[in-house]
């Protein structure tokens, strides 16, 4: 059993006391006597045996992404894009910022393709997302090493009639793979959708010449003084990637996405983002309007949306408002959170999910069931989150 599951899904931390219970066990039964193996004995030990097996994988579950509800089937591919305007200023050295994106879209012949692993370098990522986070990396190596339902490098599906475009921003601390719950749903309903890893800010980030940029040493604040820069340059990477887009779809670049040329709708974009994603996604509507609507998803709308004014459609989804007053005491905070969305979204459009924690918001419920023992509820939050989700782009995109 322990050969057939290192063969099909490889070696994981969380099965390792079931390789040491084997091993012990087999040794102990190398000297106890034939005639002492008694049927109880056997059963018992069966069941131990099972026990061992099914308990590390109950408690850390390899494939745990849902099939999307849509009509296609989903590609994805990654790119790298360079912005030669702008200098990156986390780096040592003199460079143009670089960025990492990941695009999910519509897709038909899978033929010849295998799926998407959920991150391109779950190595890489465990450990930087140990770093800065202060979570055991190898607690997400059956996670961060499974299959998704999306097809890698898989053909766009050409049609007549181009694709509305929507993107995708982390939250602090994460990376483009952390909602595939939700892009790769959105893309199996028609859009193409383009997550951004915002460079020495994610963990895992790796360029196509090998480059590890790494992470940059982030000072977290409530203090909007502290944190809007950074959102600046969030913002800042996202418009610098529809500008790629913008030349992507009119063919003036040759990098390997000829098959995107004229299937981009460049008059439908939209922006979504979770916790600091959906901050910037809040900023980046209110100074570009290229962006035709958004969705904050439990962000603190740092930036400068409340003061500039975000006139294009736009919705803010929120934890449930009882549960995070019992774990917040800053009511001020609270206070302030609440009539910021009030004036970037409008009141009809901030809409709190009954029972949802932050990171429901995210697929970090999906880790595994340990995960409600602090009260998350992962699958049927997403399903609530999808639905908005597909309403809204819907009517604001298509």
């Amino acid at each position: 059993m322990i050969i057939l599951q290192i063969w099909i899904s490889g070696w994981r931390w969380p099965m390792i006391p079931l390789y040491l219970f084997t091993i012990a066990f087999t040794i102990l039964l190398t000297k106890i006597h034939h005639k002492v193996r008694n049927l109880r004995k056997v059963i018992l030990t069966a069941l131990l045996l099972v026990f061992a097996l099914v308990l590390p994988g109950y408690l850390f579950p390899w494939y745990t992404i849902a099939e999307p509800s849509g009509a296609y089937k989903v590609g994805t591919h990654s790119y790298e894009v360079v912005d030669h305007t702008r200098d990156e200023r986390w780096s040592n050295i003199e460079q143009s910022r670089r960025i990492m994106v990941q695009l999910w879209y519509p897709t038909e012949d899978v033929n010849n393709t295998s799926k998407a692993p959920y991150h391109e370098h779950p190595s890489l990522f465990m450990k930087e997302f140990a770093e800065s986070n202060g979570i055991p990396g190898f607690l997400l190596q059956s996670f961060a090493k499974q299959k998704t339902p999306a097809y890698k490098e898989a053909d766009l599906l050409d049609r007549d009639q181009p694709y509305p475009l929507i993107f995708f921003s982390h939250g602090l601390g994460s990376n483009r793979s952390q909602n595939q719950f939700q892009v790769i749903e959105l893309a199996s309903h028609g859009y193409i959708v383009v997550g951004i890893d915002h460079t020495y800010y994610s963990p895992g980030t790796v360029f196509p010449d090998g480059t590890k940029p790494g992470l940059a040493n982030i000072e977290f604040s409530e203090s909007g003084e502290i944190m809007d820069p950074y959102i600046f340059e969030w913002s800042e990477d996202a418009r610098s990637v529809l500008n790629w887009l913008e030349q992507v779809a009119e063919g003036d670049i040759d990098l390997q996405q000829e098959q995107f040329i004229g299937q981009i709708d460049l008059r439908k974009v939209g922006y979504f983002g979770h916790s600091f994603g959906g901050a910037t996604a809040s900023h980046t509507l209110a100074v570009d309007d290229r962006f035709r609507s958004g969705i904050n998803m439990d962000g603190f709308p740092y930036g400068k949306a409340d003061e500039l004014g975000v006139e294009q459609p736009f919705l803010t989804l929120m934890s449930d408002t009882e549960r995070v007053a019992n774990y917040i005491d800053d009511k001020e905070y609270l206070e302030d959170y609440y009539q910021k969305v009030e004036k970037i979204s409008g009141k009809e459009n901030v809409i709190s999910l009954e029972g949802a924690l932050h990171l429901d918001f995210s697929d970090f419920p999906l880790l595994s069931p340990i995960t409600s023992w602090v009260g998350m509820t992962g699958r049927m939050q997403h399903k609530k989150i999808n639905k908005m989700t597909l309403e809204f782009f819907h009517e604001t995109l298509q």
